[in-house]
């Protein structure tokens, strides 16, 4: 559990402290005040990035040069983020410790209300959702994932910046080689690491859906690769020798992590022509509880769940499940309406936000 929480210069938080006695923790108050802002801290503590930022000077107070979150658990150690425009620094009990060391310590569950959107938006949210889960239970995943964005953006800005009039296409495919070859070292590693993920999950979820619903209704998530190629490190390689010419039209590289999907399979069809709109946030409730339970299979822990203001957007029902997915786990979530924890049946510390 996380007992302490110290804001400095963080968002709207000039300094502000919070100190936990419960595990169910709920942050109200009106819109705009800085309650989902608390939340944001806690994901950085866990993952180091927050789910919404566009930009490191965003988390900083205005007017500031840096910011700081610091939490203390009940084991009493001391974790610190501090944040820069260009850097961001980690420390375990005041000494320093690398990014892929930093994460699992404070393992954490995510559900915003953009997850909502999650069969229908962008397959970059649905990347980043799994991807942030990824990265708790694989600090390998995030380091070859790294690995493959870098080698991306200098392709890509290669790519972009070709001119044939300055030099043709044999000379240009040497520039590209090096990263080209990163990216074949790379891209099986990612495809592979997500199979594996999904092979995993997907019972979990099947479970945890039939709890839920109380019926058989199947659901399944693919890992959806846009484009034929053989995942291995000579596959990729004669695909980019075969493609040159399509990735020169393109201005850039058309195959890797970045343009791949995670598809949701219900009833044996796509979740969008399938499902209702109360069907959609069982399994939203679903993959959350199964998602649970691998963190606490590999991590040894239970997760602690941050729950951005989403019983607004669930029924009696599944409100109640999700207060039952919490037990064993502490619980910060933020609200609008007091109504929304006064029948909770274990004891709630209130922090009102102004």
């Amino acid at each position: 559990m996380i007992s302490k929480l110290f804001l400095f210069d963080f968002r709207n938080y000039s300094k502000r402290h919070f100190e936990f006695l419960e595990k169910n923790v709920v942050f109200y108050g009106p819109n705009g005040r800085g309650k989902t802002n608390i939340l944001e801290a806690l994901s950085l503590l866990s993952v180091g990035r927050s789910w919404r930022e566009t930009s490191p000077k965003d988390l900083i107070l205005y007017g500031q040069e840096s910011a700081k979150i610091t939490s203390e658990t009940s084991r009493k150690d001391i974790y610190t983020v501090k944040i820069q425009p260009r850097s961001r620094i980690f420390e375990k009990n005041e000494k320093r410790i690398p990014l892929k060391k930093h994460f699992g310590q404070i393992a954490t569950l995510l559900f915003v209300p953009e997850y909502l959107n999650l069969f229908s938006g962008t397959k970059q949210n649905r990347q980043r959702f799994f991807d942030r889960f990824l990265f708790q239970i694989s600090p390998i995943y995030r380091d070859v994932l790294s690995r493959f964005n870098r080698a991306t953006k200098q392709k890509n800005a290669l790519l972009k910046g070709y001119d044939s009039k300055l030099f043709n296409a044999t000379q240009l495919q040497q520039h590209l080689s090096p990263w080209n070859d990163i990216l074949a070292e790379t891209i099986p590693q990612i495809i592979q690491s997500r199979k594996d993920f999904l092979s995993e999950l997907n019972p979990l979820l099947q479970q945890e859906l039939s709890s839920i619903a109380h019926d058989s209704d199947s659901i399944v998530i693919e890992l959806d690769i846009k484009e034929d190629f053989e995942s291995t490190l000579s596959g990729v390689q004669q695909f980019f020798e075969k493609n040159m010419e399509r990735e020169i039209a393109a201005r850039k590289c058309i195959i890797g992590a970045h343009r791949d999907d995670f598809s949701f399979v219900f009833r044996d069809k796509p979740i969008l022509s399938s499902a209702s709109r109360g069907e959609e946030r069982s399994v939203l409730l679903a993959l959350l509880s199964a998602q649970k339970k691998m963190l606490k299979e590999k991590l040894q822990t239970n997760p602690i769940l941050l729950l951005d203001d989403v019983f607004s957007e669930l029924d009696q029902s599944r409100q109640d499940y999700l207060e039952n997915l919490c037990d064993e786990s502490q619980i910060f979530f933020t609200t609008t309406h007091q109504s929304h924890f006064e029948n909770f049946s274990h004891p709630v510390q209130k922090f009102e936000i102004r």
